[in-house]
């Protein structure tokens, strides 16, 4: 059986099905359909280029882990921990003769990765998945969505009057990008924690700890979230017991990046407050989440959810669910994404 091989900074936790929220299904899903189709597909680990039919390599970090500060980062931080470094994947495979069956993802925006969006970067691959409309030419670029789980539970049927106003699940972290929203989701977070903080929860990972050195050696300087409620390993076990989420994506207007916030939460039956993409109604139906451009602040918004009636609560409710059931959401599903996979390689 031929191999094809995958490279990703996370290593063996690609195919691994315990992780948080389900978000590894999509590469089990692949991996399930090209062993139909004769091909095994492995991470790299220190798996030989012998009989291997492609690599795949996602996004930058994976081609040159090193490069940059970042870089210069995870390699004293691996030396560090005695951690082995980081495999050359992309360089044995010009030295094996497959510059033209080496193909990358790009899954990370610019917020978190800018180093994915260099034209210089892109001339190294002859064949690039990316979800990043502007790019798209069905030739080079190849259209992906961001793929949702396909093993989301069932979810607690909890009434209008049981359940709480507002929460968010997110990680709290920053970026210099000019149109990053890691800001808006932290000033979001304190407006409503300070004005509901009987109906607004945060959870996820990151909060009420130290983010610099200077707070780690001055603990008073650390922000100090309230409304904290701690991790969780799944959303669905949280999201059916508010009205709302807060689903801001980590950077405005970048066409096509439409993340797994708006899907959990719809998913969850938790009417979702969605900012991010410019195009989102090309993708998701527009009566089935709240436009947070619609609302100049966040006081005009808190305005808007407690004034909500239960009446137009459940329009949202089954607009969701009719979006969910349609064939409009299918493209964010393991068998789309795999389809896409197999035909742009050619198998």
């Amino acid at each position: 059986m031929k191999t094809i091989l995958i490279l990703s900074t996370s290593g063996n936790t690609l195919f691994d099905p315990d992780v948080r929220d389900n978000i590894t299904d999509q590469f089990i899903y692949l991996r399930d359909r090209l062993h139909e189709l004769g091909y095994e597909l492995k991470t790299a680990d220190n798996n030989p280029l012998d009989n291997c039919e492609w690599v795949l390599f996602i996004d930058q970090n994976s081609v040159k882990p090193y490069s940059g500060w970042r870089g210069l980062a995870r390699k004293m931080k691996s030396r560090i921990k005695g951690k082995r470094l980081f495999r050359d994947l992309y360089n044995e495979c010009i030295h094996a003769g497959m510059q033209q069956r080496m193909a990358l993802l790009l899954m990370e925006p610019p917020s978190v990765i800018p180093e994915n969006w260099d034209s210089k970067f892109h001339e190294m691959f002859p064949l690039i998945f990316t979800w990043h409309d502007n790019y798209i030419d069905e030739h080079k670029f190849v259209k992906i969505y961001l793929t949702q789980t396909r093993l989301f539970p069932g979810v607690p049927e909890i009434s209008f009057s049981n359940k709480k106003l507002l929460v968010t699940i997110s990680i709290n972290k920053f970026s210099k990008h000019p149109r990053e929203l890691y800001s808006a989701r932290r000033e979001s977070i304190r407006y409503f924690e300070r004005k509901q903080p009987e109906g607004f929860d945060l959870y996820g990972v990151g909060w009420n700890k130290p983010i610099n050195i200077l707070e780690k050696t001055i603990p008073y300087l650390r922000q100090n979230y309230p409304s904290y409620r701690g991790k969780v390993q799944n959303k669905w076990d949280v999201l059916p017991y508010y009205r709302f989420g807060l689903c801001y994506e980590n950077i405005l207007d970048e066409p096509g990046w439409i993340t797994e916030k708006i899907f959990d939460c719809m998913r969850s039956k938790c009417v979702p407050i969605y900012w991010g993409a410019a195009n989102v109604t090309k993708y998701v139906d527009k009566d089935a989440f709240i436009d947070r451009r619609l609302f100049k602040s966040n006081e005009e918004l808190e305005e808007y959810l407690i004034h909500m009636t239960e009446k137009d609560y459940n329009r949202f409710q089954e607009a969701m669910q009719d979006y969910i059931n349609s064939q409009r959401f299918d493209r964010f599903l393991p068998p789309e994404f795999s389809d896409t996979i197999i035909k742009g390689l050619g198998l």
